[in-house]
């Protein structure tokens, strides 16, 4: 489950943004964290080569998770995305958005861990 690629983390909870980061470089991959979906993706947009996966919350202040990841594709088509919720999400919010898979909070660390490895093997 180990790992080397980059991924950016967006969670408007400091604390679970922290955690996942903690977590994720444990496994070898580098995480940047941005709370705030504005500034993750004002982040993204200067370097979107840097990153191999999108790990982001869903319902955040300012724009909906979903949004965001609409707008990082139109920047870099293609990079795969775990959507996060603490509620059920439809298929009429990830249906065509480019989202590689959903995980339901709060999730196990091992979960998360397996996940991206799956998410980043199938891209």
């Amino acid at each position: 489950m180990e790992g080397n690629e980059t991924i950016l983390f967006v969670d408007d909870e400091d604390y679970l943004a922290e955690v996942g980061k903690e977590m994720l470089e444990d496994y070898g991959y580098r995480v940047d964290i941005e709370t705030s979906p504005v500034e993750a993706l004002a982040l993204f947009e200067k370097d979107p080569d840097r990153y191999d996966l999108l790990i982001t919350d869903y319902t955040m202040p300012g724009m909906t998770g979903d949004v965001m990841v609409g707008k990082i594709h139109e920047i870099k088509p293609g990079v795969p995305v775990i959507l996060c919720s603490g509620i059920r999400i439809t298929s009429e919010i990830t249906e065509n958005k480019g989202i590689s898979t959903v995980l339901l909070k709060p999730f196990d660390m091992d979960i998360l861990l397996e996940t991206v490895r799956k998410v980043l093997d199938a891209s």
